[in-house]
């Protein structure tokens, strides 16, 4: 609030200066207008300098919090908000995740035993889905797809996405659906082609193959995964 306090003054002193027709006030107008305005800006960057350090301070705090959890595999999201992690030792399924920087880190431990479904969702739809065929059915809702043919014919889809994601089953009674985002544009589409999606879907689809293993492999109790980086 004093930022602007102090940039709105020396502009206006400043507006002051190119008024008034007496050479001195005008001078006198006009370095205080300068000056008002050069401590706003002043002002301005040292609190946005601040602002960059304490939340470097809260990220690096994150980071070091999720990768204090016992794991062998991992991906972190670039705001250290939320990790996909994966412990060979204890053949578990974790993820980790927050609200904001600063706030309650939750862990959500899976056991590989318990992993029933995975699917990458762009947008909600499904595209691709691995299920342990020990089940009859799927729990994740299905697209109707007549729906969506109808839809296509009525009107061309822009090959954009705003989010893309992994969607689980697991046996856990107080969330058996999980999700976890690779990325998320918040309503504002981006392009296929463009380098973000790319690199999220790649890393998105490895990730999707690693739990398509998992599931396969304990669909009859077959042995725990191995590391295979």
């Amino acid at each position: 609030m004093k930022i602007i306090f102090f940039i709105l003054l020396g502009i206006i002193y400043l507006f002051l200066a190119n008024a008034i027709n007496i050479i001195i006030i005008q001078e006198v107008f006009f370095l205080i207008g300068l000056a008002l305005v050069c401590i706003g800006i002043v002002r301005y960057i040292k609190e946005r300098y601040l602002a960059a350090q304490a939340m470097a301070a809260l990220t690096e705090a994150s980071t070091e919090e999720i990768m204090a959890i016992p794991h062998t595999q991992y991906t972190l999201s670039s705001n250290a908000l939320h990790a996909l992690l994966l412990n060979e030792q204890t053949n578990m399924l974790i993820i980790a995740q927050r609200e904001e920087l600063g706030g309650e880190l939750t862990i959500t431990e899976i056991p590989f035993s318990k992993i029933y479904e995975v699917a990458i969702m762009e947008d909600e739809v499904f595209m691709l889905k691995t299920k342990n065929y020990l089940m009859s059915g799927s729990l994740l809702e299905e697209d109707n797809e007549d729906e969506e043919l109808a839809e296509q014919e009525d009107e061309e889809e822009e090959d954009t996405v705003t989010k893309l994601s992994l969607k689980l089953v697991v046996d856990h009674l107080s969330d058996p659906i999980l999700e976890y985002t690779f990325m998320d544009t918040e309503e504002d589409p981006i392009s296929k082609e463009e380098d973000e999606y790319k690199e999220a879907m790649e890393l998105c689809e490895k990730w999707y193959q690693k739990i398509s293993v998992i599931i396969k492999r304990h669909e009859l109790e077959r042995v725990p995964i191995r590391h295979w980086q």
